[in-house]
């Protein structure tokens, strides 16, 4: 790849001057790239064994000269450059070592001017995997390196808004570390050895006491249980790497021992349209959704569904999270998506509500809304309330939205509604005289623009295809992987009808 040379200078009109770090000083030669053969250095063998890489790129500073280059000189943070399947892959691998990998002026520095240039160059859209384990910013260069450490923050984000970025905790992952590992849109971590928090053991000791287990509350399992910084647990970093390989190729596995258990509705609907088994993904947080990455007719695609065989699938927090990390993975590796929805509503207890429920709606309601490579609902059991949002309804910008016979729409369940009204004779007879007029064909939605069909489930593997060939005409105009981009055909509006 070309890479494009960096201009600094007085800022365009009218635009907001940013204070830079000594990194963004004018410089066209400030570093460059080291061809490394596998087997040349022993520290780099777990980078090469990665991804197969015959060769890396190192992107170093460029006064080190390719016999200087060593372990030590890396300052802890291997930035580089390998080819995965003809693909360009970004890696930054954190090397605990040498200065515990802690962020420094000169590695901050590079690993900055790295995400920079590489955002900037022309071609593909380089993803980028960043193997973390870190002690965060390092102590022995006091706060002269707070500014350049800290500048990763931005510019790693501006990054995730463009590229796909696979982040791995393994080790001591503390400090500015889980911020920066915090900006993946696929997040994994290795089991029983990795321990995640803002400060190490010592300072907690120092302030709060010896008291605190710091290895059980910092720990990586206690993370994926309490909220959503860890996506999935791993054996290895090399497990990791393998999760991360499938993610790439966007596509599956074909080892028929990793196929996930489906339940016989889901996995029989799921089966229907799909071409094999598809990979789950953030399989623990919640069971009232799954998420997972399929291929129809050889095209990727990203799946939610309730899982049909569970009567409870009321959305609480946890769910709505689950959903809203499925939705910034599908989007950053740009794949349309189909949602397959069977839920009795939101959870409306008081514990979601002090859980801060009503800004998550509205937090996953936005990535919804604003989903550019295509989204089709599947109405295939309960949909009710608050819930169908998750469906991907076409004043959401969905793209195409259908139902199974059989299925059941609505504020909610008929005869709840009946409960509920039971008090009042007047209102019941209005509700009664509006059920009647609801038919279990649902005319209505179809009249309205709602849906645009009511199926068997027998063709629904048209239905998909009917909508990837739509979606695949949105990609041109879908571009970036944060970019809000116009909505998909939809049904129009009142307003737009007036």
């Amino acid at each position: 790849m070309t890479w494009p040379q960096r201009q600094t200078g007085e800022p365009a009109e009218g635009a907001i001057p940013r204070l830079r770090s000594a990194a963004w000083s004018p410089a066209t030669d400030e570093y460059r790239c080291i061809t490394i053969a596998a087997g040349q250095h022993r520290f780099l063998k777990k980078v090469f064994d990665a991804f197969g890489f015959a060769t890396l790129r190192i992107w170093t500073e460029s006064s080190m000269s390719d016999a200087g280059f060593d372990r030590v000189r890396c300052d802890g943070l291997v930035t580089a450059l390998g080819e995965f399947q003809g693909r360009t892959v970004a890696i930054v691998w954190s090397d605990f070592r040498v200065n515990a990998a802690s962020f420094g002026r000169a590695n901050s520095q590079r690993f900055a001017a790295f995400l920079w240039h590489l955002r900037h160059a022309p071609g593909e859209s380089v993803p980028l995997v960043y193997v973390v384990n870190s002690a965060g910013v390092s102590l022995m260069e006091g706060r002269i390196a707070f500014s350049d450490a800290f500048d990763l923050w931005p510019e790693l984000l501006r990054y995730a808004e463009e590229h796909l970025v696979l982040t791995c905790a393994v080790g001591k992952c503390l400090g500015l570390a889980p911020l920066l590992y915090g900006l993946g849109h696929y997040r994994v971590a290795v089991a029983g050895n990795t321990q995640v928090n803002l400060t190490g053991p010592e300072v907690i000791k120092l302030f709060f006491g010896r008291g605190i287990d710091f290895a059980h509350s910092a720990a990586a399992e206690r993370c994926l249980e309490h909220h959503d910084l860890v996506h999935e647990l791993v054996p290895s970093v090399d497990a990791a790497l393998a999760r991360f390989k499938e993610l790439l190729t966007r596509a599956p596995a074909r080892d028929p021992a990793a196929a996930p258990s489906l339940g016989a509705r889901t996995g029989a609907l799921l089966t229907g349209f799909l071409d094999a088994a598809p990979l789950e993904l953030i399989p623990g947080w919640c069971p009232r959704v799954r998420l997972f990455l399929g291929t129809r007719r050889g095209q990727p695609l990203g799946i939610f569904v309730n899982p049909l065989e569970r009567s409870n699938n009321m959305i609480t927090v946890r769910t709505l999270e689950k959903y809203a990390a499925g939705l910034d993975l599908f989007r950053a590796m740009r794949l349309p998506i189909v949602s397959l929805l069977d839920s009795p509503g939101m959870d409306p207890r008081f514990d979601q509500a002090d859980a801060n429920n009503i800004r998550k709606i509205l937090w996953v309601g936005e990535k919804i809304i604003h989903y550019p490579h295509g989204a089709m609902g599947v109405a295939a059991g309960r949909c009710f309330g608050g819930a169908t949002t998750l469906g991907f309804p076409k004043v959401f910008g969905g793209t195409r939205s259908i139902a199974l016979r059989g299925c059941n729409i609505g504020l909610m369940h008929e005869r709840i509604v009946g409960q509920v009204l039971s008090g009042s004779s007047r209102l019941l007879e209005q509700w009664e005289e509006v059920a009647a007029g609801q038919s279990p064909g649902y005319e209505d939605l179809l009249a309205q623009g709602t849906l645009d069909a009511v199926i068997d489930e027998a063709q629904l593997p048209d239905e998909i295809d009917r909508f990837l060939a739509h979606a695949t005409s949105l990609l041109p105009a879908a571009r970036l992987v944060g970019a809000r981009t116009s909505r998909p055909v939809r049904s129009l509006t009142w307003r737009e009808r007036a």
